[in-house]
């Protein structure tokens, strides 16, 4: 009986060990996240900071971390797992970076970004009556000092504006320019006041900044007006001095022209040689 030398070898699937951990090659990478050094969130600008974080966010594609639509996998049965969680506290690092250090305490016990999120929302975001009390107040009380430019007096009044808006009290376009004109000076913004309040239509708030914008500018470029150096001229009429006479040549004055005041020094009375003065017992 012949044996075929030549036979066929087949090589075995590769099949993993239950005691091995593949590691997947095309691994996504993490994203480094920060937030400009200038961008500090207070008590009084979370519109601002809010608007820049979500579009940093949103350029970065971590929005939906903040957002709720990327839940984190579960750690048992989901691989992704540690990219999830390396990648949401490298978000949370960076929006503890913009944070006043009065308000990191608040987010210090937050699990996930999503969590601190939430918390800075409801703090400084939720419709309470005393946040919207406070809010209306500030609105009522700002003014413009004399050296504040009108661009930022009028950012100011429109965060304030933006905020109640987001706790939902929209204001009214004719409200909101009562408010920027009640804190103008009435005397410097006098021409303004006055052709804003002679219009029949109401004035958008870009418009009404353009215009102060505008007339700021003619403040400034107008020279001040300096006090006149020359004397006014009196009603008073200079007579000419004729120089005076010698006295030996003045004319004698009759008596009857002489006017009352001072009289004359008497004459003394010639003494003989004879003579002595009388001086007295």
């Amino acid at each position: 009986m012949s044996t075929d030398s030549h036979s066929d070898t087949t090589i075995p699937p590769h099949t993993e060990s239950p005691f091995t951990t593949s590691i997947p090659i095309n691994t996504p990478s993490l994203t480094m996240v920060h937030f400009p050094s200038s961008l500090k969130l207070s008590s009084s600008n979370y519109l601002g900071w809010k608007t820049q974080v979500e579009a940093i966010l949103h350029g970065l594609d971590l929005h939906k971390f903040i957002d709720g639509s990327f839940p984190p996998p579960s750690p048992i049965t989901e691989p992704s797992y540690n990219h999830w969680f390396q990648q949401d506290r490298l978000l949370f690092g960076a929006l503890v970076g913009s944070l006043s250090p009065s308000i990191v305490p608040l987010i210090a016990n937050a699990t996930s970004s999503l969590d601190a999120w939430r918390i800075l929302s409801n703090t400084y975001a939720s419709p309470s009556r005393g946040h919207i009390k406070q809010l209306q107040h500030r609105l009522k009380n700002t003014s413009k000092s004399s050296d504040q430019p009108i661009t930022e007096y009028m950012q100011s009044i429109k965060i304030i504006i933006d905020e109640l808006s987001i706790l939902g009290k929209t204001m009214d376009p004719e409200d909101i320019t009562d408010v920027v004109l009640t804190g103008l000076d009435p005397t410097t913004y006098k021409p303004i006041i006055d052709a804003i309040h002679a219009r029949d239509t109401p004035i958008s708030f870009h418009e009404l900044h353009e215009k102060l914008i505008n007339h700021e500018l003619s403040i400034v470029q107008t020279p001040p007006t300096l006090p006149s150096l020359h004397q006014p001229t009196t009603a008073f009429v200079a007579h000419p001095r004729h120089p005076q006479k010698p006295w030996h040549n003045r004319p004698s004055i009759p008596p009857s022209n002489r006017t009352p005041g001072l009289l004359p020094t008497p004459p003394q009375p010639q003494l003989s040689p004879n003579q002595k003065p009388f001086l007295g017992k």
